[in-house]
């Protein structure tokens, strides 16, 4: 399963180990069957959202530590080279360059937490979810695979 993840979705695992999008991040880059997709423009926009110093100091990384975040993407995903130059969301035009590397890509699904790319719902054979809606997605192909962290915490030894 080939899955392109918006950059709000990314600066949503960066900013909080918890909830959907870090657990999204954390199976993709987990389960073999399934590819990260990103484009030279996502993750642009990801690291320019991560370094500025009012997001840096309210959440208190360094300038290295989100370097470092953001080569660990790049490590783990498929880099994209986008081609297509669709025009698709009217209301937020830098939201297609999400849309062309999932098609460019050839992905199954966008993550998106934008309600503009969200009204999209399905382009080109991609579907368009929220982080919710892709967390059910995975439970229902991987679930019996899937063992959440506090399981794994509360039998560890102490």
């Amino acid at each position: 399963m080939r899955v392109v993840l918006d950059t709000n979705v990314l600066v949503s695992a960066f900013i909080s180990k918890r909830g959907y999008p870090a657990n999204i991040l954390d199976l993709i880059t987990t389960f073999e069957e399934m590819t990260l997709l990103l484009s030279d423009g996502i993750l642009k926009e990801f690291s320019d959202v991560i370094a500025r110093e009012e997001v840096r100091e309210r959440f208190g990384y360094t300038a290295s530590e989100t370097k470092e975040f953001v080569s660990a993407i790049r490590a783990v995903a498929e880099i994209v080279s986008v081609r297509s130059t669709f025009k698709v969301v009217e209301e937020d035009p830098k939201d297609d360059m999400v849309l062309n590397a999932a098609y460019d890509g050839k992905a199954a699904y966008v993550v998106s937490g934008d309600g503009h790319l969200r009204r999209v719902k399905k382009f080109k054979g991609t579907k368009v979810v929220s982080p919710k809606e892709f967390m059910g997605v995975i439970t229902r192909r991987f679930g019996e695979l899937m063992v959440s962290r506090r399981d794994v915490d509360s039998t560890s030894p102490t």
